[in-house]
């Protein structure tokens, strides 16, 4: 992996993004403009190959560096995100997303992300667990069509309230949350014993010698908050068939693409999909969250926002 442009200057205190990318610009700026809102100030993003520019976008962007990416995104991608915040993450808050992902924290439309992590640090927090919330449109997949640039959540404003379950499975947190629209559209038995995990710790203090372990999935044991953070997912673009297609020939992903196989069967059987049903619900913000348990704040959390109101 190595370092494309300018480098990136030894800054302390601040929040930074890490994100492993190809051929995202449908999405990423629109990624990028959102966390820029939330706090992030600087991105630091892997390359594996894009044709699409997203690698002049990110090498035009005065808050962000791009890595290329060397050997195959299969076998290496764990490899170049954890050398990656080792040399450049070390004792900073490191927000580590895929380019499809915006993150939400209880009370974000109340505090910045700089907040809320200076929080953090005074309860002696290392990281945040979060759920994965597939979000979607109100009709066909193909009428999801986004704007470069434009708001992810007003192409596709829908969600799944429920329900979601929590196994004890994997490595740290040892904890795996499954459900929503994708368990209830697609079969996933005959390629993986359940379907796609919706569990991540996305927002981590990283430390030299801390490893992801299954993507954001899981991560070498450190202390976490009795929080939950969303990631609002927006896999369900109208590019979504043509993206499933590309991921199935190229078998980068995990167990051979195992999971989007199950993808290409439904899009097959089903034709242009409709993912809402009669318990979507449209996103109002991150108090609607709270309201069905999507997202949690501690009991320290509420009294530190609180604190903040003004009287």
């Amino acid at each position: 992996m190595r370092l494309e442009g300018r480098p990136v200057l030894d800054r302390p205190g601040e929040i930074r993004a890490c994100l492993v990318v190809r051929n995202e610009m449908l999405r990423l700026e629109s990624v990028f403009q959102h966390h820029r809102e939330l706090g992030v100030d600087r991105f630091l993003v892997i390359d594996d190959g894009s044709t699409d520019g997203t690698r002049e976008f990110v090498a035009d962007q005065p808050d962000a560096h791009i890595f290329r990416g060397e050997g195959r995104y299969s076998v290496s991608r764990l490899d170049w995100t954890n050398a990656l915040l080792d040399q450049h993450g070390d004792g900073h808050w490191v927000l580590t997303i895929d380019a499809d992902e915006l993150f939400i924290f209880p009370g974000c439309d109340r505090v910045s992300l700089a907040g809320f992590c200076g929080f953090l640090d005074g309860q002696g927090a290392e990281g945040v667990l979060a759920l994965l919330l597939d979000m979607f449109g109100p009709g066909r997949l193909s009428d999801a069509v986004h704007r470069p640039g434009g708001s992810l959540i007003e192409t596709c404003p829908w969600f799944d309230p429920g329900p979601y379950r929590a196994v004890r499975a994997g490595p740290f947190p040892q904890v795996q949350f499954h459900g929503g629209p994708r368990a209830r559209l697609f079969d996933f038995a005959p390629m993986q014993p359940r379907p796609p995990v919706l569990s991540k710790v996305p927002l981590v203090k990283w430390r030299r010698g801390r490893r992801y372990l299954l993507s954001t999935h899981g991560i070498t044991p450190l202390a976490l908050p009795p929080m939950l953070a969303t990631l609002l997912h927006f896999k369900f673009l109208s590019d979504f068939p043509e993206r499933v297609d590309v991921a199935v020939a190229e078998g980068q992903h995990y167990g051979g693409s195992q999971e989007y196989r199950a993808y290409r069967n439904g899009l097959e059987a089903g034709g242009d999909l409709v993912v809402r049903d009669e318990r979507s619900l449209r996103y109002e913000g991150p108090h609607q969250l709270e309201a069905h348990d999507l997202l949690q704040a501690s009991d320290a959390f509420r009294d530190f926002l609180a604190a903040r109101q003004p009287e």
